[in-house]
């Protein structure tokens, strides 16, 4: 008998690189989220070092004011590009988990006809041995 083939093998194929360019899509996603996360903190972290000193002349409390104000601008456009990047990596992962049980159903469905087709193997096995068993005990009498 001729060995198991699925015969949506390709279709599977395909099905596991949308996955793999999905998790791949979805690592990004996070790898940039996390980046703008530490961009977001190393600006926290500045702005409060900054409001620590205290500058003795008017010139340097109005330079410290103007930088306050360029942090705080850089941090609101950080906390913009964050809920964006939130919403893509949101979108990744659903896109990555609709990739996955797109898969697995056709791996699912790889598994009962493997299982029908071991059945049908068996069957005939069973037949052929019921066969000879039948010839033998014919050829004895």
């Amino acid at each position: 008998m001729k060995r198991f083939e699925f015969s949506l093998a390709k279709l599977l194929d395909y099905r596991w690189q949308i996955e793999l360019e999905a998790k791949r899509e979805y690592a990004n996603c996070q790898r940039i989220l996390n980046e703008k996360e530490e961009r977001m903190q190393g600006l926290m972290k500045e702005k409060q070092d900054l409001l620590e000193i205290r500058e003795d002349s008017v010139n340097r409390m109005q330079i410290q004011q103007w930088y306050l104000l360029a942090l705080e601008r850089q941090m609101t456009d950080t906390h913009h590009e964050l809920i964006a990047q939130r919403q893509l990596l949101q979108e990744a992962l659903d896109k990555y988990i609709d990739a996955q049980k797109e898969r697995k159903i056709l791996e699912k469905l790889k598994e009962k006809q493997l299982a029908e087709y071991e059945h049908t193997i068996k069957q005939e096995e069973q037949k052929m041995l019921d066969e000879m068993g039948s010839r033998r005990i014919a050829s004895a009498l």
